[in-house]
């Protein structure tokens, strides 16, 4: 039987823990706060851009840009994939690895060798002992990631595709649905617009005047929309993990918390023990 010593050593270290935890927790709360309201706000205007691409899709009767059409000679896909730097966020990187490894099993299913472009630490090092090609790996800029980091990445998507490098490009990452609900992802990048973009009828569409002209706007626009779609995915991602890391630290603290009831009771008996001995 543990020593009175032993024990209160033990609460000692557990209650210096469940303080990291408290503050890990208020840390997470403070960064989900700013990311939420950035992810909310920038659904807003991802959605709008979609909407705004379709409905200058439907007024043009063949579409031709180099980034709308697929690669049917090329036998290999790459998947753009967002992970985390740090741990301690539960299951939100294992949950989303699972999910991309099973996509994986489906794309060699349909003749395609997948590769791997990853923006975080713990992909790269759960990829690093597994039997797939990484093309390249990003470490430690989570924290910086902003929209120009978005264009860059999102120019190398483009120029890969345009070098018929690859057949698809897809993007892999988690999705904030509430603080406990998130939901992994995998979605097509590129070719960018699907083939139904101009399959709405012409009483669903309304009266815009388009300038200079619909094929002209489009060629612009793919290129921001793609830069879009990536820069959402990091925000969707990044407040995903703050969420998952926030739970994880409250449920912690709880558990530390009770650790130290049990751990308190165990010293009282022991000491009554020895009162009484």
């Amino acid at each position: 039987m543990a020593s009175l010593k032993d024990i209160k050593r033990h609460i000692t270290a557990v209650k210096q823990t469940q303080k990291l935890t408290k503050a890990m927790n208020m840390v997470a709360a403070a960064k989900l706060r700013a990311t939420q309201n950035r992810t909310e706000l920038f659904r807003f205007y991802a959605d709008e851009h979609a909407r705004l691409m379709e409905e200058i899709g439907r007024r043009i009767h063949e579409i031709e840009h180099p980034l709308l059409d697929g690669n049917d000679d090329s036998k290999k896909a790459l998947i753009l994939l967002f992970t985390s730097d740090r741990g301690l966020c539960g299951s939100f990187n294992s949950n989303l690895l699972n999910h991309l490894d099973n996509r994986i099993v489906s794309l060699r299913e349909e003749g395609l060798d997948p590769e791997l472009f990853i923006v975080g630490r713990k992909g790269c090092d759960y990829y690093k002992r597994r039997d797939i090609a990484v093309k390249e790996e990003i470490k430690g800029e989570i924290g910086l990631f902003d929209y120009e980091r978005a264009q860059f990445i999102t120019k190398q998507m483009m120029d890969y595709h345009k070098g018929k490098e690859y057949n698809k490009i897809y993007i892999c990452y988690t999705s904030f649905l509430s603080l406990t609900r998130h939901k992994p992802n995998v979605e097509q990048l590129l070719p960018l617009l699907p083939d139904d973009v101009k399959a709405l009828s012409s009483s669903d569409q309304l009266d815009y005047i388009i300038e200079p002209d619909a094929s002209t706007l489009l060629a612009r626009l793919v290129p921001r929309s793609l830069t879009i779609m990536v820069y959402r995915a990091f925000l969707e991602s990044i407040t995903s993990e703050n969420a998952a890391r926030m739970q994880a630290m409250e449920n912690a603290s709880k558990s530390c918390k009770d650790i130290i009831g049990n751990l308190t009771m165990a010293y009282n008996k022991a000491r009554q023990a020895a009162v009484t001995s």
